[in-house]
């Protein structure tokens, strides 16, 4: 796994609430936990009994720093103090790896995605121990009613504890600053000890297993607590009042909602993101940019306060207001829309590849929808081209031989024997439905726009063939040569793939200065792509605010989007980036901010 990379914000996410509510907001280690302590002295002056407060959190949190800083807080005020460490309750990590052996060991490179609980992780004699513990302090402390019982970890606030608290602080990491984090100070998985099984190593295991279960309990654990706390820096806390917490992202969500895209560098990959964006000059190269919602974040700006909040957060909060009811019903509440940019500038070509449909996906993943593509070509350089399906005369069976041989043997095999290609030019779109062979060429600047909702990162990208070459650290890239001719589509052949994944765009409404044309529906996708061509301005609505769009500006310099009935909800969108209109938006408009013209891709869910 490679550490995230995040530019500089170009825009952000600015709701309107009021300067009451940003008030309660408070930023660094030292005051959030003096915020913390003021509520616990609170509850003593009320209730003249202890107060018993659970520190949630996320894997990842700093727990020691800031037990630290209380316990030298709540000494100034001679309040005592009781810290209880929910992770020793953890069961010793050979029982774990039993547990979730079958979810990982499946498959050599993929898992099965594990559908239990945050609890089966605990040790079930040692939660019971605890939880008399805490019913005993509570006794013993009503001769002390001065005195604070601080039990701490992820999983403090476990279904069967939660009873016994007076107070719920939940700490939030955003998984970019997870992996970052673990990348510098190995972070262990769930219940493993002393940097074993550090996330940043084991992404297979935290993406079917750990994160499954610890974003069921976040879930969960933010509709009870009592305050939020933005974790990413431990120095700069930030601690928010559920209500106040819960009004922002309200607010958040009826406007046009940009998510930070975050960019690693890829063994194909180019440069042209790089100056563009203003991506570190220490990264390799600007290959692969990404706006993936259980992975990516959003950056919420309050006056001079920022919050970094992961997506996920945003969605369970709003599912209907952002998704609408029409694609909420067909995407189970899950946001189903992964943005790639691919940067092959100078770069390589991406591995021959193809994704699974949805039988495949369910049986060997556990997983919920198919996985479906397509790619927008922004730039192009020299030579430019996108292999797309089987040549008329491949030899599938051939081809397999050839593809397992060379893995074994490394040696090169003449792939364009087997494999067509179309040149392309900016302005280009290509549908690649799953089971569809193919692969962005060097040279070209893409937008990968899929369809995809799945625990795995990013999604299932079977290899077929990766020309020899070693990836950055030196090694070659795993293939997935029976997974992919189990899944691969024979008869999309040259004739096929010209005929059905590169359509003549259709026009579908016009006015002076402004177009609108379908660029991309078929059948068997729900997803359906738009562009939107306009000189000064157009008008679009979320379908009687039925479903989301995602926009994407491919050709000017900046727009904004801007709700009609409420103008104040708006937000500014930059070459070449992208941003959801939620469905509650309703009616709204684009407006040119610059001297071109501008084309802006909508992708939607086909009704």
């Amino acid at each position: 796994m490679t550490v995230y990379y995040s530019a500089k914000s170009r825009t952000a996410n600015r709701p309107q609430v009021s300067k009451t509510t940003i008030d309660t907001i408070v930023v660094g280690k030292r005051e959030v936990c003096e915020s913390i302590v003021d509520s616990i002295s609170g509850h003593l002056d009320r209730n003249k009994t202890p107060c018993f407060l659970a520190l949630d959190g996320y894997l990842g949190i700093e727990w020691m720093k800031i037990i630290r800083e209380l316990s030298d807080i709540l000494e100034e005020k001679q309040i005592a103090i009781k810290t209880l460490d929910i992770e020793s309750c953890f069961k010793k990590p050979h029982e774990i790896d039993e547990m979730i052996q079958r979810y990982l060991e499946c498959d050599p490179d993929f898992g099965y995605v594990f559908d239990g609980q945050l609890e089966q992780f605990f040790d079930s004699i040692k939660l019971n121990d605890l939880e008399k513990e805490l019913y005993n302090l509570r006794l013993i402390s009503l001769k002390n009613p001065k005195t604070a019982v601080i039990c701490y970890g992820c999983g403090a606030d476990l279904e069967r504890l939660k009873v016994l608290f007076d107070r719920i602080v939940y700490f939030d990491l955003t998984r970019e600053e997870l992996f970052n984090r673990s990348e510098i100070n190995s972070i262990s998985c769930l219940g493993a000890k002393d940097g074993d099984w550090p996330v940043h190593a084991n992404l297979k295991r935290f993406c079917y297993v750990d994160s499954q279960v610890l974003d069921k309990h976040k879930r969960r654990a933010l509709k009870e607590m009592d305050c939020y706390v933005d974790a990413n820096s431990t120095d700069e806390l930030k601690i928010v009042p559920r209500s106040s917490y819960e009004e922002i992202l309200s607010d958040v969500a009826q406007a046009p909602i940009i998510m930070k895209q975050l960019y690693c560098p890829v063994v194909w990959g180019g440069n042209w993101q790089k100056e563009l964006k203003k991506l570190s000059k220490s990264i390799t190269n600007s290959g692969q940019g990404s706006i993936v919602p259980t992975e990516n974040s959003i950056e919420i700006v309050l006056d001079k306060i920022c919050l970094d909040v992961t997506f996920q957060n945003l969605l369970w909060q709003e599912p209907i207001r952002i998704l609408g009811d029409y694609a909420f019903k067909i995407t189970q509440g899950k946001f189903p829309l992964c943005y790639y940019y691919d940067d092959e500038i100078d770069g390589g070509h991406m591995a021959i590849q193809v994704h699974p449909n949805d039988s495949y996906i369910r049986k060997n993943f556990n997983e919920a929808m198919r996985q479906d593509e397509s790619y927008y070509i922004v730039h192009t350089g020299p030579g430019a081209k996108t292999f797309l399906g089987l040549k008329e005369d491949a030899d599938i069976d051939q081809f397999q031989r050839d593809a397992v041989m060379s893995e074994k043997e490394n040696v090169a095999i003449d792939y364009e024997r087997y494999v067509d290609s179309i040149e392309t030019k900016p302005g280009d779109f290509l549908l690649i439905p799953a089971g569809t062979l193919h692969a962005s060429g060097r040279n070209q600047m893409v937008i990968e726009i899929d369809w995809i909702i799945a625990a795995h990162t990013p999604g299932y990208t079977f290899h077929i063939y990766d020309y020899m070459r070693p990836d950055l650290d030196g090694t070659f890239r795993t293939m997935h040569i029976k997974h992919s001719f189990n899944v691969l589509k024979e008869e999309r052949r040259s004739s096929w793939v010209k005929a059905n994944l590169k359509q003549t765009p259709r026009l579908i409404r016009e006015g002076e200065g402004w177009a609108e044309f379908v660029i991309g529906s078929r059948e068997d996708m729900f997803l359906e792509v738009r562009r939107l061509e306009f000189q000064k301005k157009i008008h679009d609505e979320t379908d009687g605010r039925k479903m989301f769009h995602a926009l994407t500006l491919v050709e000017g310099e900046s727009v904004i989007i801007q709700s009609l009935e409420n103008p104040e909800r708006q937000c500014h969108l930059n070459f070449p980036d992208t941003l959801i209109v939620p469905a509650c938006l309703g009616k709204y408009s684009i407006i040119n901010l610059g001297k071109k013209p501008c084309k802006v891709v909508k992708a939607l869910v086909r009704s």
